[in-house]
């Protein structure tokens, strides 16, 4: 009876929890698009990735996750570095680009893209089986992506070069995930972030190193008014979407957590409207459509194998009780 009331209170704050991370990735692109105009990607990145370690450091502790560090081995400090450069020097530059060219609506409904690099290199990475329904549902989902490019204003001028960058930028941080997912599971999430953002700091600092990038002046620059921004961004959109999206995934399952995770392109686009007065058209609500139906189907279709699963489980569970008997 504890176990299940303990059972129930900890699924209960899972989704608290998911729901937390639901709203914080939602400002990310809003956010993130307000301080374009005002600092350069790798700046902005450089800021960001150093706040965001700081706040992990500050909120568990820079002695317990050190010690913790040195206790992990070479190779998992390898694969942590790696995701790393994919996930916080790679993808959030050609983010951050992207922004610059194009709406944060645009954005946030092309951030669903990295959903087709995940399902390709979860087949070939971690041996899953892609389903008919997910294969139909990706191409659902990359007819929407599809129409966001083309649609509007790029009827005529072709592929929207921010929206490429959108799209390269959600497709390598989704092989970022992968990687994430196959080697750094049992690692602690708040660590492996932590050595994400030092590598992502690190090769991106060495990167503009040599091509004499203008941070210092940047940083003097950057006016005061702004520091909020920059401050809200880190911690709503990056470090407080980071720790509830980990810590409920430890509460609940990834099934359940994906189906919740479908609606962050409206969560995007709603933030847009709510900071930046981004007015929604008519060609990316059927980009919405499309999405979305496309997630829906997806998903559906993993809770279906789930469940089958499951059930074949029981099932075998139930005869070799008679076999006992």
């Amino acid at each position: 009876m504890n176990f299940s009331l303990r059972h129930t209170s900890e699924h209960r704050l899972g989704m608290i929890l998911a729901f937390g991370s639901l709203l914080w990735s939602g400002t990310y692109n809003a956010l993130a698009k307000g301080l374009t105009p005002y600092v350069s990607p790798v700046t902005l990145l450089l800021l960001s990735e150093a706040l965001t370690a700081l706040f992990i450091a500050l909120t568990f502790g820079i002695v317990p996750l050190g010690r913790k560090m040195m206790r992990l081995d070479k190779r998992t400090v390898r694969i942590a570095a790696i995701v790393g450069l994919f996930n916080s020097a790679i993808a959030p530059l050609l983010w951050f680009s992207g922004l610059m060219q194009t709406s944060a609506v645009n954005a946030s409904l092309l951030s669903c893209a990295d959903i087709l690099c995940i399902l390709i290199m979860s087949h070939y990475l971690l041996g899953e089986q892609l389903t008919k329904m997910q294969g139909i549902g990706a191409m659902v989902v990359f007819i929407g992506v599809l129409v966001l490019n083309l649609g509007g204003d790029n009827i005529s001028a072709g592929m929207h070069t921010g929206d490429l960058l959108i799209l390269a930028g959600s497709l390598v941080s989704g092989a970022g995930s992968v990687l994430f997912k196959k080697y750094l599971s049992d690692v602690m999430p708040e660590l492996a972030i932590l050595i994400r953002n030092i590598a992502g700091i690190i090769a991106v600092s060495i990167v503009a190193f040599f091509w004499e990038h203008p941070f210092v002046q940047e940083v003097q620059s950057f006016p005061l008014k702004k520091v909020i921004l920059l401050l809200a961004f880190t911690f709503f959109s990056r470090y407080l979407n980071l720790t509830f999206y980990y810590e409920a995934l430890d509460r609940m399952s990834a099934t359940a957590m994906s189906l919740i995770s479908i609606a962050s392109p409206l969560s995007g686009v709603l933030f847009a409207y709510l900071i930046l007065g981004e007015m929604i058209q008519s060609y990316q609500v059927l980009g919405i459509i499309f999405i979305i139906m496309g997630l829906l189907v997806e998903q559906m279709s993993l809770q279906t194998v789930n469940t089958f699963r499951c059930r074949l489980f029981q099932a075998h569970m139930s005869r070799m009780e008679r076999v006992r008997v």
